[in-house]
């Protein structure tokens, strides 16, 4: 259902109509056993009335005054049959509803049972008295019976005027609850009210006074409106600190190749295009590792996929080898050789730690050795995967500073400054965190990704 407020409703009428069918069932089988109930007493006293009228008369017919009495009392045609002591007929309608099988005649026990006569249902009452007139003396049995119209008539009177009330009491819970329901939800139509005026650019929290029910709400909205400012803002100094950065680059090309073509001889436009292609090269890998820096905001747990952790650093470290090679670096490894099925972006990650072992390449001397290396902190509940180096060693203010967007230090060596801020936005993409810790003879940089990853 798309209506909140029909669903409710439906949830609350819905077992209120089906009690209310169980208490017209109950009320129709009750309304039958009274009135039968009512019905059976009043032909057994007609019975014993007869009997008492046929005793007193010595076996005469009824009078018609006493007809119609019992008529009016008993609200429907009846018929008697009055069996002597010697089974012979002695007054009343020469034949009798057959009595069943299933029914036992007793002496002095009114035995009632359903039959037709004629056929028409009727209600027969068995009544089977030891007389000691002076006329009429012995065992003389009496059979009253019937038409039960009227009996049912009554039973679906009563049926009826209950139902009507019953169905007038749903209609009227139903229109209350639907006022109730419209008026609970009122205050989610303020609430979306005061959404649907906001502009585009407010993304301040919603400060409205809201129920307990739709404080979660507010309360989640609230939390995604903090972190859409937060995205907008980080995008908005990205965007200018980009625009500040690749200034300077293409500002370069433009001076150089005019230059270079003043100068005109084949020498100078030799050189001039080689520093130009330099500065496009570097201008390239900066926009390569902006791209990524996007990437890593952008994507969410949905592009996450299981992979074994130990083979994509090996794998990245093997790419970065020829690198490290022509700077007579070495670039060692512990703890990869296991496996490790980690849940997370793979092509995000695999970046994170190709940014850092690139960048202990290229701020490292020559004939130094970067280790590479995975461990489980069972403690902390952490995968640390850590890029080793002998460079120098950052200050904690240093290193936050340096994972800031384009913040290269004082030897960037033409670096864009974005590779640390990528590796951190991506550790934290996946619960992590970037850390710098000193060494023996060097630093370490740490990726902590959270330990509750890995797929067992």
């Amino acid at each position: 259902m798309k209506s909140i407020r029909t669903r409710l409703t439906i949830s609350l009428i819905a077992p209120l109509a089906l009690v209310a069918v169980l208490f017209s069932i109950e009320t129709y089988y009750s309304a039958r056993k009274i009135s039968n109930k009512l019905n059976d007493r009043t032909l057994l006293v007609a019975s014993l009335t007869i009997l008492e009228y046929v005793v007193s008369s010595n076996g005469t017919l009824l009078a018609d005054e006493a007809l119609e009495t019992l008529k009016e009392t008993l609200g429907d045609r009846f018929f008697y049959y009055v069996r002597g002591p010697d089974g012979a007929f002695i007054t009343g309608y020469s034949q009798y509803p057959v009595v069943p099988d299933s029914i036992e005649l007793q002496e002095n026990v009114p035995v009632f049972y359903d039959a037709t006569h004629r056929g028409d249902d009727v209600r027969v009452v068995f009544l089977k008295r030891d007389l000691a007139d002076r006329e009429l003396s012995g065992i003389t049995s009496i059979f009253t019976w019937q038409h039960i119209s009227q009996r049912k008539s009554l039973v679906y009177s009563l049926f009826t005027q209950s139902l009507m009330r019953l169905l007038l009491l749903t209609l009227v819970a139903g229109a209350i609850v639907w006022f109730a329901v419209k008026s609970g939800l009122r205050p989610l139509a303020k609430l979306q009210q005061s959404i649907d005026a906001r502009s585009n650019s407010a993304l301040n929290p919603i400060m409205q006074t809201v129920p307990a029910e739709l404080r979660g709400i507010v309360r989640s909205m609230n939390s995604l409106l903090e972190r859409v400012a937060r995205s907008k803002k980080n995008r908005e100094r990205f965007i200018g600190d980009a625009a500040h950065q690749l200034r300077n680059p293409f500002a370069a090309i433009t001076v150089q190749a005019q230059a270079s073509l003043e100068n005109g001889s084949q020498q100078e436009m030799s050189a001039g295009l080689n520093q130009i292609l330099e500065v496009s090269n570097k201008s390239s890998d900066m926009i390569n590792q902006m791209l990524s820096g996007i990437s890593a905001h952008a994507l969410d747990a949905e592009h996450d996929t299981e992979f074994n952790l130990n083979k994509l650093i090996r794998s990245r470290a093997s790419e970065l080898a020829p690198l490290a090679f022509d700077k007579n670096q070495e670039i060692a490894s512990n703890g990869l050789d296991n496996t490790l099925r980690f849940r997370g972006n793979k092509v995000l990650l695999g970046e994170a730690i190709t940014n850092l072992i690139h960048n202990a390449i290229q701020h490292n001397a020559c004939d130094t050795t970067i280790t590479v290396n995975l461990y489980v902190s069972e403690k902390d509940q952490l995968i640390n995967v850590s890029v080793a180096d002998e460079g120098a060693v950052f200050s904690e203010e240093q290193f936050s500073d340096l994972t800031q967007p384009f913040r290269t230090g004082s030897a960037s060596h033409g670096n864009s400054g974005l590779g640390l801020s990528i590796a951190k936005d991506i550790a934290r993409m996946h619960q992590g965190n970037l850390t710098s810790v000193a060494a023996d003879n060097g630093k370490v940089i740490v990726i902590q990704l959270p330990l509750a990853r890995v797929v067992s």
